[in-house]
């Protein structure tokens, strides 16, 4: 009786510890939280009027005070306001050499807009005049932080980050037209008689640029690494659909080397081979560097967090190459999109860069992709070529659909046959499986005959899965009513509630189908089953492929009407 007083007691005193943080909520005895204004800085110490003072003349009156003292840098440090965040940080460092001010350096092609910095002859932007994101916006391919192409010098145990240093340009803004290739150039100054320059050479009718790094005065210890920080923006509607598909690889040896990264977790992998390109990609677009020399084993360098210091993947990838005194090192920078047609025009299988899946399914993709590209220059919708080609592929295998009609029909009839068989042999398995299988061969009849249209498709229907959700040519491409983006799921918005119709059109259609094969009562179950089954694989999936699914289980029910019109107008004349 004690044991239990004193367990009861406990759970008295454990429920009493529970609920009193709701009986302070509820009479008010909680006290109220300060703003994280409040915790840092204490109303008593800062005068409220100055603060309103202090915030405009740092943002746009104390510009030019800026470079001149130090007084108004170490203010700006401390009060480092976002807006000027950029900025601040260059002119701070720029402070101590007052002749240098970093510029920005505008490049525009009729494919292209770039933003050159000086300091480093570093890209800060890449936009894609040709593709806009859900918003109507230009695509921007380099996330808040990102940089390209900074140059390191590797020297024994010691390396020089010279992405800071002055390189001097021959112009200030380039205009390329289409067909054109103009050029521009920086060079740096380095001390003791080295001296780098960077030759950019634009074409007005591809993407990226050709990088020529002339150098002189170094010595045969020293290595130039190129690097790209902090990896590729978002592009996408939502991060999820960018953040599977983002990764750093190369093709090295003729093999796709991935560096895949998962949550909270950072990796380097580091290779020298016969390197053909190395980058990084998100879904639908690719920042890569392919040397021009590759002759050269080069060494690449592949890093990459998932989630790094600003919750942004910090993918980057270095290409180093031993120097001489003096020469050049050539390489192609690809800043685009993960365009078949645009990617094969690169010696170096750039192309690789699509992941289509494995050998079989990957030629199946490519040949599929090639067709549909052909017949959009026919019909300027993809719907109604997946429509078609769902036709297609539905005449294609009907004999073989028809002979399962048949040998379905077929089964039926030997139902009873079959029947008494599992009843004179029902002790003996081994001897009902072979009296089993001799009915079927004395009949003409293959139990398997239905698995043949369904082993046709799989290769078909995966390859439509990697050609519909990750090749950019169904990006944003609309079909009709509610279906605006072929690459994903379809959505209808009922009440605030995004409805994916297609799915549950392609269930009902399934539904429909296996009732009218289904001729086993105990196969009823699988009838409701599968349809429900069928929702939840395909909701999430691109709205192209469930159309095609869609249209090809439509064309099955009126392929099995055809096939039960023929039969009842058979019926009387075999009577």
């Amino acid at each position: 009786m004690e044991d239990k007083r004193t367990l009861l007691a406990f759970l008295f005193i454990g429920l009493i510890f529970l609920l009193l943080p709701y009986y302070n909520e509820w009479f008010g005895l909680n006290p109220k939280p300060r703003s994280p204004s409040q915790e840092s800085v204490p109303q008593e110490s800062v005068p409220q009027e100055s603060v309103p003072e202090v915030a405009p003349v740092a943002e746009e009156q104390a510009e030019p005070e800026r470079i001149r003292g130090p007084e108004p840098v170490e203010q700006l440090r401390s009060e480092d306001p976002a807006p000027v965040r950029s900025q601040v940080v260059d002119r701070a460092e720029s402070a101590e050499d007052p002749s240098f001010i970093p510029e920005e350096i505008v490049v525009q092609t009729p494919l292209q807009s770039f933003v050159i910095s000086t300091k480093g002859g570093i890209i800060t932007s890449c936009k894609l005049l040709k593709y806009r994101d859900m918003d109507g916006s230009v695509i921007e391919l380099l996330p808040p932080a990102g940089s390209g192409l900074g140059i390191h010098l590797q020297r024994a145990n010691y390396r020089e980050d010279i992405s800071s240093a002055e390189f001097i340009a021959n112009q200030l803004s380039l205009q390329v037209g289409p067909g054109e290739e103009r050029s521009l150039s920086m060079v740096a100054e380095l001390g003791g008689g080295r001296r780098l320059e960077k030759v950019l050479t634009f074409n007005g009718d591809r993407y990226g640029f050709d990088l020529q790094l002339r150098y002189e005065g170094f010595d045969d210890d020293t290595e130039a690494i190129l690097t790209w920080q902090n990896g590729i923006a978002f592009t996408e509607r939502e991060p999820e659909i960018d953040l599977p598909e983002m990764r750093a690889f190369a093709y090295i040896n003729e093999e796709r080397v991935e560096l895949k990264v998962d949550d909270g977790e950072s990796d380097e992998l580091e290779d020298k081979g016969l390197l053909k390109w190395a980058g990084i990609r998100n879904k639908y677009f690719l920042i890569s560097c392919v040397p021009a020399d590759r002759e050269q084993r080069s060494r690449v360098v592949l890093q990459g967090d998932h989630q790094g210091s600003q919750l942004w993947p910090e993918y980057s990838f270095q290409l180093g190459r031993r120097l001489e005194r003096s020469g050049s090192w050539h390489n192609t920078i690809y800043l685009g999109p993960l365009n078949y047609d645009e990617l094969i025009g690169y010696e170096a299988e750039l192309e690789q860069a699509i992941d289509f899946g494995w050998p079989i399914v990957s030629q199946i993709s490519r040949f599929l992709l090639i067709l549909f590209i052909a017949a959009h220059q026919y019909i300027p919708n993809y719907g109604w070529i997946i429509v078609l080609f769902a036709v297609a592929i539905k005449i294609l295998v009907y004999p073989l659909t028809h002979k399962t009609y048949e040998s379905a029909a077929r089964m039926q009839e030997l139902q009873p046959k079959i029947t008494a068989l599992r009843e004179k042999y029902k002790n003996d398995n081994q001897r009902l499986s072979r009296e089993t299988m001799k009915l079927y061969k004395e009949e003409g009849v293959n139990p398997l005959s239905g698995c043949l249209p369904l082993l046709l498709q799989m290769p078909i229907f995966i390859s439509l899965y990697n050609l519909f959700g990750k090749t950019i040519e169904l990006r944003q491409a609309p079909f009709i009513l509610w279906i605006q983006d072929l690459s994903l799921p379809d959505e209808l918005l009922i009440g605030g509630f995004g409805l994916h119709v297609l799915p549950l059109l392609m269930a009902v259609s399934m539904f429909i189908q296996q009732k009218m094969t289904m001729k086993d009562p105990k196969q009823a179950v699988l009838v409701y089953m599968m349809p429900v089954l069928m929702i939840f694989i395909f909701w999430s999936m691109s709205s192209g492929l469930v159309l095609y699914w869609t249209i090809f289980n439509v064309l099955t029910i009126g392929q099995q009407l055809l096939v039960n019109h023929f039969k009842k107008k058979a019926a009387p004349s075999s009577t």
